[in-house]
């Protein structure tokens, strides 16, 4: 239990973890189980074209300190990473635990949005660190949705990974990737879009545009879809 946990969670969690673990384990692994989360996912913009010109060493260090750098965000503001995918990492606030309280949930969805103002702040860093070392500069995509997964741990014995996955997930995913809401990354290198869903659950400090809704691929209908400006970060 404790190697599938060690290097994504936060102390406090491992120790809750630790302490429901007859409770949380079956025949070795998780025990799949329904949670209401918020999922985030972010995506480092403009790494494809860039990884066709610069050096092996060279991509590696840029993607390397990207990574380490938002997965950080991640950790210290309670959330989990779920997945690392060439230039993105899919995150969850709200697991492996469950919310047993509707201001437990709320708070997931606040500390996600902290996360995502927080690694805003840090693409900030980076890019002025990337113009002193030489390195191109790059832009960051986040979407964020709360609602209902199913979480539990897939793959071989001994080669487990605990995840998240359905509808919730997808939203989340398809808000970071989609094209329907225009931004402008020079001016503001981090877009960050929340679904209806999570901007309900922030409080009146977080800063919201209210955009027109989209049509999100695979999903009927339209989407109410908010921007995420500002808001208190810790």
């Amino acid at each position: 239990l404790m190697a599938i946990f060690a290097r994504h969670v936060a102390a406090d969690v491992a120790e809750e973890i630790w302490q429901q673990r007859r409770e949380f384990l079956a025949d070795g692994r998780p025990r799949p189980q329904r949670l209401f989360a918020t999922v985030l996912f972010l995506d480092m913009r403009g790494y494809t074209s860039r990884a066709e010109t610069m050096e092996p060493v060279e991509l590696m260090d840029w993607v390397s300190g990207f990574m380490e750098t938002m997965a950080e965000e991640v950790a210290s503001h309670g959330g989990v990473v779920d997945d690392y995918f060439g230039d993105g990492i899919k995150a969850n606030f709200g697991v492996p635990v469950p919310r047993s309280r509707e201001e437990q949930i709320d708070e997931d969805a606040r500390k996600a949005a902290q996360a995502a103002l927080a690694m805003a702040r840090a693409l900030e860093n980076l890019n002025r660190e990337y113009r002193v070392r030489g390195l191109p500069e790059c832009g960051m995509r986040i979407g964020i949705h709360s609602g209902p997964v199913v979480a539990g741990s897939l793959g071989a014995k001994g080669r487990l990974k605990y995840t998240v996955v359905g509808e919730g997930v997808i939203t989340a995913q398809r808000l970071e990737s989609t094209d329907a809401v225009d931004h402008d990354y020079d001016a503001q290198p981090c877009r960050i879009l929340v679904s209806e869903e999570t901007s309900e659950r922030l409080t009146p400090d977080y800063v919201t545009e209210s955009l027109e809704p989209i049509s999100l691929k695979g999903r009927s209908g339209l989407f109410r879809v908010r921007r995420l400006t500002d808001g208190p970060v810790k």
